[in-house]
C-alpha cells in the first residue's frame, strides 16, 4: 500500500502526517535550525500513544521512506525552509490542496473541484456539512430544512453564504430563491376584435385589455360565447373573472336572462358589485345580495339589494336564502360560481354544493361558469359539475419564490427591509411596488403594521367602510403594505407585486397547499407588474398545538413542493340533512327531488335522510311542513331546530334562545401581554381562555396593578357567579357577556360605546366589525326564533322576538 507524508508548516514547526492509504498512522512535528549547510532538523517529536522525541535523523529516514511527500499550504517562510531541506536530501514534494478542517483533526482529505470555501479556506463537503448541521441544530431547524440548506451548499459551494442565510447577514437572492415559476407563452391569446360581441360591450372591455389572456382565449375556444358550461381552473391573477363576465353580459344582451356572480365573502361581493356596475353603461342595473348589516349605525350607504336587477353580485348564502324562501329569482341567463373549490370547506362546503344543484334546478337553461384556483383533480371535478374543463396552469407573469428561515425581531427587521426595497421599485408599466403580508392573527396584523412604514392592518374584524378605505388607498398607491390574516386570502383582490408570509398558519392550523397557492398567487398582477415576488419567512421549530406535528420550516418546504389536493367533498349527516331539506323546499315532485339529490355533490342515501327529517317533524313524504320551511329559510340544522323548539316549549325567553344558538367569543384582554411578564404563566389574549379564568382564582392576582385587579374582580362579580359544577369553565360567562352586549345595544349604545364600557370596566376589547357581525347574527337568529314560534303557536314569543330585533337594529 502506498506510503505518503503530508507536511504543513506553521510559524515555528512543521507537521508531518505519515499516511498509508487514507489512514493517518501517527502525528509528528519537526523543528528546523539554520546550519552552515542550510536548514536542518534539530528536534523530532512523535505523538503515538505517548509523546516522545526521537533523533533528528529519524525524521529524515521517515521522509526518505515516503513514496510521495505532499505539501499543504501553510506558513510561507517556514515552508520555504522545509523545501530547502528536502532539496538538500534530494527529496521532492508536491503541493496538494487538503481540507483544513480534516487536517486540524489530523485526517487526510485531498480536495478537488468539489471543495467548499469557508472563512477563506477550502474544506471538504463532509466538514462543511458538519458545520452547517451544527448551526442548523443550534437554530432548531427540521430535517427537511437541513436537507434544503445542504442542497444550497452543494449548489453555492460557499459555506459562509449559506450560514449567512441563517443569521440574515448575507441574503443573496440567488440563495434565497427557491425557484421561479415562469410566465406563460402568449400563444393562446386572441384579439378582442376577433370576438363576436356587440361593439358597445367591446368598448368597455378595451378599457381592461386589448388582447385576451390565455385562459380567456382558451375559454372562448372551448365554447364560452356559444353557451357552453365550463369549469375554468387557473391560478390567481390570470383573468378568470372576465371569462364569466363575457358570457354573462353577452347572454344579457341576447335577452337570455340576468347574470348572477356569486362569491364566498361579503368583502369580495362588495368589490364585485363595484366592478360589475360599469355595465350600467349598457343599460343594465346591478344589485348586491349579501347579509347586509341590519343595524342602524349612521354611516350606512344605500346599495340596491333586490332580486330584480339585471346583474346580481352576491354571496353563496345570499342567493341560497332566496331559493330556500321560495322567492322568484326571475329569468336567469348566466350563473358564475367563483372559488368553486370551496365545496371542500368543512363549514360551508355543503351549502355551496346544495346551492349549485338548486340553481341548476331553478335555472336549468342558464349557462354555468365555475371558477376555481388550481386543484388536484380538475377533470373529475368538471365531470361532477357537468361542465367542460378549461385548464390553464401557467401564469401571465413570472413568480419568484424565496425561502428564508427567520424568527423574532430579526424577522421583523427583514420584513421591513423587504417592504422598503419593494416600495422603491417601479415596474415597466409605471406602478410602484406594493406588499401583502400574511400573518395568522389580528393581533399580529396590528403589531406588524405598526412596525412597517406606510402599512395598514386589514382583517374581518374591521367595519365595511374601514376595509373599503384601505382597499381604495392601496389601489391608489397611498398605502404601500397591507398586513392581513390568512383567512382573507380568498377575499379582496389587492394589486400587490410582493407577498410575504410571516406565518404559514391560518389561526393555529397550517395552510393547505391550495390555500398557500392562492395566497401566493396574489403577488404580481398582469398589466401592473413585470413579475411577482414571494418571500416565505419560516420560523424554525415553530409549532401550534392543534396543527399537525410538523414545524413551520418543515411545512414551508412541504408547501413549496406540494401537490394540489383533490376536491372530493364529503359531508356529515347533519350537513346532508340541511341540504336535503333545502332541496325538498325547492322541488314539486319525487322525480325532481331524486334528480336534485343526484346533482348535489356529497349527498348519499335520500330515503334515509328523508326518514330522519320526518322523525324530526320537518317533512311529510317529500312535502316540507311549516317548521321545515322555517328551518330551511333560516339555514337551521336539526340540532338548532331542536334547541329552539324545546326552549320555546319550556318558556325560555327568545333572547336567551338566540344567545344559546350563538354567543360572542371575540373578546380580548388589553392587559394580557403586560401581566404575563409579572406572572409565572402566560395569559392568553382570549378573555375566556382557561389561563385567564385560572388567574381569577390564583394568588398571583394580588401581584398585579390595582386597576387590573379591580377589573378582574368586576368581571368575576358580573359574569362568574353561577353554581355549575364545572364553573368557571362552563358556558355561563360566555352567555352572560353576550346578553350584556345585547342589553347595551338595546339601550341605544353604539358598538364603539359597548367596546368602551368593556374596556373601562373589565380591561377587555373587541373589534367593531366582530361586534356588528355578532349583533346582526343575533337579529337573524331572532328572525328564526320568531318564525318557529309562529309555527308552534307561541305568539307572545314571536312578538317578543320581533320587538327585540327592532331594539337591536336601532331606530
Amino acid at each position: 500500500m502506498v506510503f505518503q507524508i503530508l507536511a504543513q508548516a506553521d510559524k515555528t514547526r512543521i507537521l508531518l502526517l505519515p499516511i498509508r492509504g487514507n489512514k493517518t498512522l501517527f502525528e509528528s512535528h519537526i523543528r528546523l535550525k539554520e546550519m552552515p549547510q542550510g536548514p536542518r532538523v534539530f528536534k523530532f517529536l512523535v505523538k503515538k500513544d505517548i509523546e516522545k522525541y526521537l533523533p533528528p535523523d529519524d525524521a529524515i529516514k521517515l521522509l526518505r521512506k515516503a513514496d510521495t511527500i505532499y505539501l499543504a499550504q501553510g506558513y510561507e517562510a517556514l515552508e520555504k525552509k522545509f523545501v530547502e531541506l528536502l532539496d538538500a536530501y534530494q527529496l521532492r514534494s508536491r503541493r496538494l490542496s487538503v481540507c483544513s478542517h480534516c487536517l486540524s483533526e489530523r485526517r487526510f482529505k485531498p480536495l478537488g473541484k468539489d471543495a467548499i470555501t469557508y472563512k477563506g479556506a477550502r474544506i471538504c463537503e463532509n466538514c462543511a456539512a458538519a458545520e452547517l448541521l451544527r448551526e442548523s441544530d443550534f437554530r432548531g431547524l427540521s430535517r427537511p430544512a437541513k436537507s434544503h440548506l445542504r442542497r444550497l451548499l452543494k449548489k453555492r459551494r460557499i459555506l459562509d453564504d449559506v450560514l449567512g442565510l441563517l443569521s440574515l447577514e448575507r441574503l443573496d437572492p440567488e440563495l434565497t430563491r427557491f425557484d421561479v415559476i415562469p410566465a406563460s407563452k402568449e400563444e393562446d391569446e386572441m384579439d378582442l376584435d376577433e370576438l363576436e360581441l356587440p361593439e358597445p360591450f367591446k368598448s368597455i372591455l378595451r378599457r381592461k385589455l386589448s388582447r385576451l389572456f390565455p385562459v380567456q382565449s382558451r375559454s372562448v375556444q372551448a365554447g364560452l360565447l356559444a353557451g357552453q358550461d365550463q369549469l375554468v381552473v387557473s391560478a390567481t391573477a390570470t383573468g378568470k373573472s372576465l371569462v364569466g363576465e363575457m358570457a354573462g353580459v353577452k347572454n344579457l344582451l341576447a335577452g337570455k336572462g340576468k347574470l348572477l356572480f356569486l362569491v364566498p365573502l361579503v368583502a369580495l361581493a362588495n368589490q364585485k358589485y363595484n366592478q360589475l356596475s360599469i355595465y350600467g353603461e349598457l343599460g343594465f342595473s346591478t344589485s348586491i345580495r349579501v347579509g347586509v348589516s341590519r343595524l342602524k349605525l349612521g354611516h350606512s350607504h344605500k346599495i340596491r339589494q333586490d332580486l330584480n336587477a339585471d346583474i346580481i353580485a352576491g354571496t353563496y348564502e345570499g342567493i341560497d336564502q332566496a331559493i330556500r324562501s321560495r322567492k322568484d329569482l326571475g329569468k336567469i341567463g348566466t350563473v358564475i360560481i367563483d372559488e368553486v373549490h370551496m365545496v371542500e370547506d368543512a363549514e360551508r362546503g355543503h351549502r355551496l354544493a346544495g346551492l349549485i344543484a338548486r340553481l341548476r334546478h331553478v335555472a336549468h337553461e342558464a349557462q354555468f361558469i365555475f371558477l376555481s384556483a388550481t386543484v388536484g383533480n380538475p377533470a373529475a371535478l368538471a365531470e361532477r359539475l357537468k361542465a367542460v374543463l378549461v385548464e390553464y396552469e401557467a401564469r401571465p407573469i413570472p413568480l419568484e419564490r424565496h425561502l428564508i428561515f427567520s424568527a423574532g425581531i430579526e424577522k421583523r427587521r427583514l420584513m421591513r427591509k423587504l417592504v422598503k426595497e419593494e416600495g422603491l421599485k417601479i415596474s415597466s408599466k409605471g406602478y410602484k411596488g406594493q406588499t401583502i403580508i400574511f400573518t395568522n392573527s389580528r393581533k399580529n396584523c396590528y403589531n406588524l403594521a405598526h412596525f412597517m412604514p406606510g402599512a395598514a392592518a386589514y382583517h374581518a374584524g374591521l367595519q365595511y367602510f374601514e376595509r373599503k378605505r384601505i382597499e381604495d388607498l392601496f389601489g391608489q398607491g397611498k398605502i404601500t403594505t397591507v398586513v392581513t390574516t390568512a383567512a382573507l386570502a380568498a377575499g379582496v383582490d389587492f394589486p400587490a407585486s410582493q407577498v410575504i408570509f410571516e406565518s404559514l398558519a391560518m389561526g393555529i392550523n397550517w395552510l393547505k397547499v391550495h390555500e398557500f397557492s392562492q395566497m401566493m398567487g396574489r403577488a404580481g398582477r398582469p398589466g401592473y407588474h413585470d413579475k411577482g415576488v414571494v418571500f416565505i419567512l419560516a420560523e424554525p421549530g415553530r409549532r401550534f398545538s392543534s396543527a399537525r406535528g410538523e414545524s413551520e420550516d418543515e411545512i414551508a418546504l412541504s408547501l413549496l413542493h406540494g401537490v394540489m389536493e383533490d376536491v372530493a367533498p364529503e359531508f356529515d349527516e347533519e350537513q346532508q340533512l340541511e341540504e336535503v331539506l333545502a332541496n325538498v323546499v325547492t322541488v314539486r315532485s319525487r322525480e325532481e327531488l331524486e334528480r336534485l339529490n343526484k346533482l348535489t355533490l356529497g349527498l348519499t342515501d335520500l330515503d334515509r335522510n328523508l326518514a330522519t327529517l320526518a322523525r324530526a317533524n320537518l317533512v311529510k313524504g317529500i312535502e316540507p311542513n311549516r317548521l321545515g320551511l322555517a328551518a330551511a329559510a333560516h339555514f337551521l340544522s336539526l340540532g338548532q331546530i331542536e334547541i329552539i323548539s324545546l326552549a320555546l316549549q319550556n318558556g325560555v325567553p327568545p333572547l336567551k334562545v338566540a344567545v344559546e344558538l350563538e354567543s360572542f367569543k371575540d373578546l380580548y384582554l388589553k392587559f394580557a401581554d403586560s401581566v404575563s411578564k409579572t406572572l409565572r404563566f402566560n395569559i392568553s389574549q382570549r378573555a375566556l381562555h382557561g389561563s385567564f379564568l385560572d388567574l381569577l382564582s390564583s394568588p398571583e392576582l394580588n401581584n398585579l396593578e390595582k386597576k387590573i385587579q379591580m377589573q378582574c374582580m368586576d368581571f368575576a362579580k358580573d359574569f362568574l357567579r353561577c353554581t355549575c359544577l364545572d364553573a368557571p369553565y362552563c358556558s355561563c360567562a360566555l352567555n352572560g357577556i353576550s346578553l350584556r352586549i345585547i342589553e347595551l345595544r338595546m339601550e341605544g349604545k353604539k358598538p364603539s360605546d359597548i367596546i368602551d364600557e368593556f374596556s373601562d370596566k373589565y380591561g377587555m376589547y373587541a373589534y367593531q366589525g366582530d361586534l356588528i357581525n355578532y349583533l346582526d347574527q343575533v337579529v337573524r337568529y331572532l328572525d328564526a326564533v320568531e318564525a318557529v314560534a309562529k309555527v308552534l303557536g307561541k305568539i307572545g314569543a314571536a312578538n317578543e322576538s320581533n320587538e327585540l330585533k327592532r331594539k337591536i337594529e336601532g331606530e
